[in-house]
């Protein structure tokens, strides 16, 4: 199969902000206890708890931010119980999942987390069960310098300094029956004010994350009509699949051209909206993601992800924070970066790879591109038209280095590709990093799976490249001296 790809890096659509590629936790199954958390006692290697090989997975892809406590989890939880001398720490029933939560691991431990990976943390507050006081002593044991009550229970704990915790979501999913203290739009809507408001008493420089619902424009522009002054994000949650069933290759690799269309309807009701709040602006928090699988995950979910990703590039004017669900040990068993073993063993998902190549070779712009190729029909997902190619440029602020990211749908025919790069001039030759395995439906684990690398010779322009069948290529070109910046 033939195509053609033309990227002009004198063309920016905007900026990436990093959050895109943030993580999620939650205290559901083994996410955080034998996941994240074993305790200091453990057998498996630890720090101050937190399970050592974990940490180093997660450092290797570098997320920018996390978030916790939920999911449906945060709709039950106080956060009081989780904070203090951990043997005095109440046992509580897990009213969202199930079972009981020994309240080990809270507010201090995740901030221990968070630091010890590099991510910002971004904490999602109880609406369901809760008050908009008790969010607000979150914020001040977290946030206060000062001298009031919860500034001084953190200074107690062993944290005389602030933790800074700039990102706050105000509830999960309020919209659903599944969720402890589910409402209606006008009464979600209404408790995001008294909740912001609340909030940013205890400290006006955080950044408020409200309930959206993917899809749903009702319910979106109550909040935004409501609260939209007041939020700095509107939350929505895109999970794709049914528990129970496999969808097939090729629906599965286009479910991320759905999330565009979704995604880019979301974002015109916001600036709908807001142009009656001047002065204001609400952003996309894509804050829960996946495929969801009751199996292991299949190479192809890769292939997903990195379709995501470029949905993100091209909306980066309106999505800047995004949140894998999740990060580690949550059942079912592929809904997950990282599974690490009770017996101390430790396995990286084909998700956990499409993050560590696109975190490494992304530009902080991204650039227009037009890609010329062949198509199908994905009727599962109502498209007629999902190209077989799908390209994503993105170029280095200074201009000395650019990407361009390609996912080949095809399950069975490799591309070969003309590119052309306009006003950019590149060295003879570029670094090749591919995602790629013998078939889409391949498990991993127990199969290996790795990012390789190479270089190839682009001395001529335009070039042509060829994508092998189902993968995930990044082409990194640096600039000839003298090469133009965008």
């Amino acid at each position: 199969m033939d195509a053609e790809v033309v990227v002009d890096a004198g063309d920016p659509v905007g900026v990436i902000d990093p959050n895109v590629y943030g993580h999620f936790i939650e205290h559901l199954g083994r996410c955080i206890y034998g996941g994240v958390w074993v305790g200091e006692n453990s057998s498996i290697p630890n720090l101050r708890g937190l399970r050592r090989d974990v940490l180093e997975a997660v450092r290797a892809i570098g997320p920018p931010v996390i978030r916790w406590p939920g999911g449906n989890f945060a709709s039950g939880y106080h956060w009081e119980d989780g904070v203090g001398p951990r043997e005095e720490r109440p046992l509580r029933p897990n009213l969202a999942w199930g079972g009981n939560e020994s309240n080990q691991f809270g507010t201090d431990e995740f901030i221990d987390f968070c630091r010890e990976v590099g991510a910002e943390p971004y904490i999602c507050v109880n609406v369901g069960s809760s008050t908009p006081e008790e969010a607000a002593h979150w914020v001040e044991y977290c946030n206060s310098n000062g001298t009031g009550e919860y500034a001084r229970r953190r200074v107690e704990n062993g944290h005389p300094e602030p933790f800074r915790v700039r990102y706050w979501g105000i509830g999960n999913e309020m919209y659903g029956p599944w969720q402890i203290g589910y409402m209606n739009a006008t009464e979600y809507a209404d408790a995001a004010l008294r909740f912001a408001l609340a909030m940013r008493g205890a400290d006006p420089t955080i950044r408020l994350v409200a309930v959206g619902w993917y899809g749903h424009d009702g319910w979106n522009r109550r909040v935004l009509e409501v609260a939209g002054e007041h939020i700095d994000y509107l939350s929505v949650h895109r999970y794709y699949g049914t528990q129970g069933r496999l969808d097939d290759y090729y629906t599965v690799v286009a479910y991320p051209q759905e999330a565009e269309g979704g995604l880019r309807n979301l974002t015109q009701l916001i600036d709908e909206v807001m142009a009656e709040k001047p002065g204001r602006t609400v952003k996309i928090a894509l804050d829960e993601w996946h495929v969801w699988r009751p199996a292991p995950q299949y190479f192809m979910d890769a292939l997903f992800a990195a379709g995501v990703f470029h949905v993100f590039h091209r909306l980066c004017n309106s999505v800047t924070m995004a949140n894998l669900a999740l990060l580690v040990n949550t059942p079912p068993d592929g809904i997950n970066a990282i599974v690490a073993t009770d017996q101390g063993g430790l396995s990286l998902k084909p998700v956990y790879l499409a993050f560590k190549l696109y975190t490494e070779n992304t530009g902080e712009i991204a650039l227009r591109t037009t890609t010329t190729v062949g198509a199908y029909r994905a009727g599962r997902v109502g498209l007629d038209q999902v190209p077989f190619l799908d390209c994503s440029a993105t170029i280095e602020g200074d201009g000395a280095t650019l990407y361009l990211a390609a996912v080949n749908r095809h399950r069975h025919k490799a591309v070969r590709c003309r590119i052309e790069l306009r006003n950019f001039t590149p060295q003879p030759q570029c670094t090749v990093s591919e995602l790629y395995a013998p078939s889409p439906d391949l498990l991993v684990p127990p199969n290996p799976l790795e990012i390789t690398n190479k270089t190839v010779n682009v001395q001529e322009a335009p070039f042509f490249y060829t994508f092998p069948p189902h993968s995930a290529t990044i082409l990194k070109f640096t600039a000839d001296t003298g090469s133009p910046a965008p």
